[in-house]
């Protein structure tokens, strides 16, 4: 029952539906409501995922609380978030007591954490966004959930302000690789989990944006699960001897030269071609934000790289 077991909080609730009138219906997921002021616009914002704070961030809104802060700054960077964001558990179980200690107006939380948010639209109003979806184009998704989000909290030009500088920074980057004549590049873009096992990032992934946006193709065509990567092994990086492997930072050092120094790493194409190079750190499953950066940090690499190759 949308009001729970409080019918009397019912018209009080109502009026939130006043901010949701552009956004699906889908999306925004109403509580019983114990504060009369939830008309407001929502001030005090705990996010559960990680492109969620990005978003956040990129509006000029300090979230109270993210799912695992401390990881977000080492693995997402960009935007940084200060030293005020409390963390409320992890982000595939977040703590609900640290959550409701915040005082939240407004819950953000992907649709793969579904099972939890009942239990959270009794602590404040929770917004569903979900990215990763069969048969859906993440950076398309990702410019829908930031324009929402924006009008939610009051800050629609903000928004539409981000997404128009992104598109700009994929513009020039198009660009500059291409005076450099780096267009059509193939790549691998991959995250090492240790000296063996990688994720490589297909057709569907967050990544591929990045890669397309700035004018490059990529190697990898096999299938993918629903957050656009395979799971495998160096071993499945051949049948492109001219592309790029690029990887995506924090890579250990410890596998990094394990991977290395064994047998089959001399037998890739671009070991033997120097065509291997890192970027990042930058989320594999970021927003608007992380796109761009991404994109930047890829022509940047690329062309330093470039530069050392030629004869």
């Amino acid at each position: 029952m949308l009001f729970g077991k409080h019918p009397g909080h019912a018209l009080r609730a109502l009026v939130l539906m006043l901010i949701s009138l552009t956004v699906s219906a889908d999306d925004l997921v109403l509580h019983r409501v114990d504060e009369p002021q939830q008309s407001e616009t929502p001030k005090r914002v705990v996010a559960l995922n990680w492109w969620l704070a990005e978003h956040l961030l990129a509006l000029g809104v300090t979230p109270v609380g993210v799912a695992e802060i401390e990881r977000y700054r080492e693995w997402v960077v960009e935007p940084r978030a200060p030293e005020s964001v409390k963390s409320v558990g992890r982000r595939q179980a977040p703590n609900l007591e640290a959550i409701r200690s915040l005082k939240p107006d407004l819950i953000l939380v992907s649709g793969h954490l579904e099972a939890a948010v009942p239990a959270l639209r009794d602590i404040a109003p929770t917004l569903v966004q979900t990215t990763y979806e069969a048969d859906s184009n993440p950076w398309v998704k990702a410019r829908e959930h930031l324009l929402a989000l924006g009008k939610i909290l009051n800050r629609e030009d903000k928004a539409q302000a981000v997404i128009a500088k992104a598109e700009q920074e994929l513009s020039d980057i198009r660009e500059q690789l291409s005076q450099a004549g780096l267009a059509g590049q193939m790549a691998f873009i991959v995250r090492f989990l240790d000296d063996r096992r990688l994720r490589i990032h297909g057709d569907n992934s967050m990544l591929n944006q990045a890669l397309e946006q700035a004018g490059l193709n990529n190697a990898w065509h096999r299938s993918t699960n629903l957050w656009g990567f395979t799971p495998g092994t160096v071993a499945n990086l051949g049948g492109h001897p001219d592309a790029w492997l690029i990887y995506i930072r924090p890579w250990p050092e410890a596998d990094r030269e394990r991977l290395q120094a064994s047998g089959l790493w001399p037998y890739l194409p671009m070991a033997r071609n120097g065509r291997i190079t890192g970027v990042g750190p930058v989320w594999t499953f970021g927003g608007v934000v992380s796109v761009p950066r991404m994109a930047r940090m890829l022509a940047d690499q690329l062309l330093e790289s470039a530069r050392e190759l030629q004869p």
